[in-house]
C-alpha cells in the first residue's frame, strides 16, 4: 500500500504541476503580464515548473524501482535527492515565507490588486500556498539523501545567485523590475534584501535536513553500514504482498 500510494502521489502530483504551468501560460496569452522578461522571470512560475520536473522524476524513480530494482537505477534516485534537497524545498517554502510576509503588509508590492482579473484566487493558492504541503508531504513519504551542508549550500547559492543575475539582466534591458517591492529599493536595500534572502534560503535547507533527518534517521549513520530507512520498508512490503 505505501509504495502504491507514494507512486501514484507522485504521478498526482506531477500532473498537477503540468496542468498549472499551461493554465498559467494560457492565461498570460489574455494580457500584458508576461512582456518585459516572459514569464520565467518570475521566480513562482520557475518553481512550478522546477516541482513538475521533480515529481516527474520521483514519479519516474518509483516506476524503474518496480520494474528493475533499487541497485540499477542509482543515478535516478540520486538526482531526485539531490533536486529535492537543495531546490524543490527550500525554494518552495522560501517562496511561500517571503510572498505571503509581503502581501499581507503590502500586496502591491508583490502581487497587485490588477493581477485578480489575470489569476484567480485559487491559481493565487495554488501558485503560493500548496507548494509547501505538498513538499512537507514529501519529507514524510520518502527518505532523501542530503548532501554535505557545502555542497548543498552551495548548489543552493549558485541558483539563488543565477536568478539575481536575471532579475538584474531583466531590469538592465527593459528598465522594469521584476516584482515592484525592488522598485522601493536603494541600491544597498537590493544587496541587503538579497543576502538576506538566501539567509532564509540557507535556513529553509537546514530546516528541511533536520526534519529529513528527524523522520528517516541520524545524518552522521554511516550509508555503507546503515540500511536505509526506505529499504527496510520496501523488504517488509516485499515481505508482505498484501500492502501492494
Amino acid at each position: 500500500m505505501t509504495k502504491t500510494f507514494t507512486c501514484v502521489y507522485h504521478f498526482l502530483v506531477m500532473n498537477w504541476y503540468i496542468f498549472l504551468n499551461y493554465y498559467i501560460v494560457q492565461q498570460g496569452k489574455k494580457s500584458k503580464v508576461f512582456q518585459s522578461g516572459g514569464q520565467w522571470k518570475y521566480l513562482t512560475i520557475l518553481n512550478l515548473l522546477l516541482q513538475a520536473i521533480f515529481f516527474g522524476v520521483a514519479c519516474l524513480d518509483d516506476v524503474l524501482k518496480r520494474i528493475t530494482g533499487r541497485k540499477n537505477i542509482k543515478f535516478v534516485t540520486a538526482f531526485r535527492d539531490l533536486l529535492f534537497t537543495t531546490l524543490a524545498f527550500p525554494v518552495s517554502t522560501f517562496i511561500f515565507l517571503s510572498f505571503w510576509t509581503i502581501f499581507l503588509y503590502n500586496r502591491e508590492l508583490v502581487y497587485p490588486r490588477s493581477a485578480d482579473a489575470i489569476f484567480p484566487v485559487w491559481l493565487n493558492h495554488a501558485m503560493h500556498t500548496s507548494i509547501v504541503p505538498l513538499s512537507l508531504l514529501e519529507i514524510v513519504l520518502r527518505p532523501h539523501h542530503y548532501p554535505s551542508r557545502k555542497a548543498g549550500l552551495t548548489l543552493l547559492a549558485a541558483g539563488s545567485l543565477a536568478y539575481i543575475s536575471r532579475v538584474l539582466w531583466i531590469y538592465s534591458e527593459t528598465g522594469k523590475w521584476v516584482y515592484p517591492v525592488f522598485a522601493k529599493l536603494s541600491p544597498v536595500g537590493l544587496a541587503v534584501f538579497f543576502s538576506l534572502s538566501f539567509v532564509l534560503s540557507a535556513g529553509i535547507y537546514l530546516f528541511g535536513e533536520k526534519l529529513n533527518h528527524w523522520k528517516w534517521g541520524r545524518k552522521d549513520a554511516d550509508p555503507r553500514t546503515q540500511v536505509p530507512q526506505e529499504e527496510k520498508t520496501n523488504l517488509k512490503e516485499t515481505a508482505d504482498p498484501e500492502r501492494d
